[in-house]
């Protein structure tokens, strides 16, 4: 028998009758986004959602409403807040609220969606529980074209009702999500909010390919995309010693020395990454949590530190089956190949368009010719610490080169490069290299858990203490076309001169102008759309990130037989 703990809320019954992923998403993954619908449907029931309304009956008209309701019940295993119970003639029955409009049935007349009838027969499962009557009918109120519809409560809509009440419980005990809606239902998924967590498009076409190891298919797979092409929401980087970041209705207001510099409002925010010695107020970083924008810290010299962000997802299940994974050496030989497989290409592609002349592709560098020779020896590697030392020999092929990338100045005037350094960078190259890198690492941090992985826990980064190592793997095949090209742009294109570093003590770092220069370059290149090579569709770099970590999730949870690392053409 169901316990007071683990009743299932009653509007659950709407979403596993029109898609069963989108209830395991929902309510056993704890993911809920909002996008334009789901704001549609919280406005409509902006009376009905009232709190001096809830559990007041009042007279409106020649009918008895009580709204906001809330009933349980052990022996359905099910509770919920109804939307409205009407009294009318001795008679009682539910009315409930749907921001959409009314289907239209074959005479033309209004009729019910059939998930909105099951979630309505749902509530009048409780009544009848709790007062003891039978309940023959109810009224849907399509509040797109107000229209309230009959809605009878037959046996038939009875046994559906009940059906999907254990349709939730089986669900709810399977470790990963079910298969995505069958084509012949897919129009569902335009629209709905949790798309481009599904991504049903995509799921679909990586269950139907090869195992790992095999050819993938070359033509395009022709999908239909069903998530935002890119994010909404832009990137505030506050970087001025002595700022202050403070709240002031629904803006973010930046401060220094007591005067305002600039005020953002929250909607048009999706992470704040705060460099130097910028203080946060209290207020502020709740309302940032409470908002899902996460906080970024990352130091001067290019390391990134953490995220203050809010509480974890709920989705312990993809946790469970990442360490489970993870513990599998054949599980992370095959991820690792994946991800350094991905970054090699990336890097061999980045290589070759440098140093291409005319007519020539660049693929007759012996650097070329060795990236090619490290990835062909990727399928023979039989430990990841094989993989480990083909993807050092890859870096150091390829960091060879790194100084024939940039435009040749006269000697003196421009960038040099013989070497890669760290901790700290000792010239403005590898300068740039380290806090390009640390960008993309708080990026992929974010992208794992928007996801709902452990970040420390990684595959082929081993754990040390500290160390995002899953975001640090994620982040093998974005190096090359996004940290890179940043870096290169930037010299390249004279956007930035010797003089906007500082160098002190054999450590070299941006200077605040340099780092406003280089945040502008680096959000547009997240920015850029380009055409993701297995799915066949266009996005930005930002969306890739996050694509990426929810294909490694449905992966990790056995959804999809391979992970397929990212690649330019």
């Amino acid at each position: 028998m169901a316990t007071v703990t683990d009743l299932i809320p009653v509007r659950a019954l709407n979403q596993i009758t029109y898609c069963p992923r989108l209830y395991y998403l929902q309510y056993v993954d704890a993911v809920m986004p909002v996008n334009e619908h789901v704001e549609g449907g919280l406005f409509d029931h902006r009376r009905v959602d009232k709190p001096e309304l809830a559990n007041r009956t009042r007279k409106e008209g020649d009918a008895n409403r009580s709204r906001g309701v809330h009933l349980s019940s052990e022996k359905l295993g099910i509770s919920g807040v109804l939307d409205v119970i009407e009294e009318k003639d001795g008679v009682s029955y539910p009315v409930e609220t749907k921001h959409g409009s009314a289907p239209r049935g074959d005479d033309g007349q209004p009729t019910a969606w059939d998930n909105d009838a099951v979630q309505l027969c749902g509530q009048a499962l409780l009544m009848e529980e709790a007062f003891g009557d039978r309940v023959q009918r109810g009224f849907q109120f399509y509040a797109g074209t107000r229209e309230r519809v009959e809605v009878n409560f037959t046996e038939e809509l009875r046994a559906k009702t009940h059906a999907a009440i254990e349709k939730c419980r089986q669900l709810s005990a399977l470790e990963a999500p079910p298969d995505p809606l069958p084509a012949e239902l897919r129009h569902r998924c335009f629209g709905c909010s949790l798309a481009p967590v599904c991504l049903p498009e995509e799921t679909l076409y990586q269950i139907g390919l090869p195992p790992a190891g095999a050819e993938i298919p070359a033509q395009q797979p022709g999908l239909t995309r069903v998530i935002p092409q890119s994010d909404d929401g832009a990137v505030l980087y506050v970087q001025d010693a002595g700022s202050h970041v403070g709240k002031r209705s629904e803006h973010l207001v930046v401060r220094k020395d007591g005067q305002e510099v600039t005020r953002v409002p929250m909607h048009a925010i999706r992470q704040v990454v705060v460099c130097s010695n910028v203080q946060v107020s209290t207020q502020a970083l709740e309302t940032l949590a409470a908002n899902d924008i996460p906080v970024a810290y990352v130091t001067n010299h290019g390391r990134f530190i953490g995220t203050f962000a809010p509480a974890e997802k709920k989705n312990v299940g993809l946790r469970e089956a990442q360490f489970r994974r993870f513990a599998d050496p054949a599980q992370c030989l095959s991820l690792s190949k994946a991800v350094v497989r991905a970054k090699l290409t990336n890097q061999r592609a980045l290589l070759m368009r440098s140093l291409r002349g005319d007519g020539d592709r660049g693929s007759d560098e012996p650097a070329s010719r060795g990236l090619a020779d490290m990835i062909r020896r990727l399928d023979s590697a039989s430990s990841v610490e094989t993989v480990l030392g083909l993807e050092g020999q890859g870096a150091a092929l390829y960091f060879a080169e790194f100084g024939r990338f940039l435009r040749a100045e006269p000697p003196g005037r421009g960038f040099e490069f013989t070497a890669r350094n760290r901790r700290p960078p000792r010239d403005p190259v590898n300068a740039l290299l380290s806090f390009a890198y640390a960008m993309l690492a708080k990026d992929c941090f974010a992208a794992v858990c928007t996801v709902g992985f452990d970040p420390y826990h990684g595959f082929f980064h081993r754990d040390r203490h500290g160390k995002p190592s899953l975001g640090l793997d994620l982040m093998e095949e974005f190096r090359p076309v996004i940290a890179d090209s940043v870096v290169l742009t930037l010299i390249n294109n004279e956007m930035l001169t010797p003089a906007d570093f500082l160098v002190w003590r054999e450590a070299c770092q941006l200077t605040e102008l340099g780092r406003r220069q280089f945040f502008q370059a680096y959000e547009q290149r997240k920015a850029t759309v380009m055409t993701h090579p297995l799915y066949g569709y266009k996005m930005s770099y930002s969306r890739m990130l996050e694509v990426q970590a929810r294909m490694l999730a449905a992966y990790v949870r056995g959804s999809v037989a391979t992970y397929t690392g990212f690649t330019v053409r």
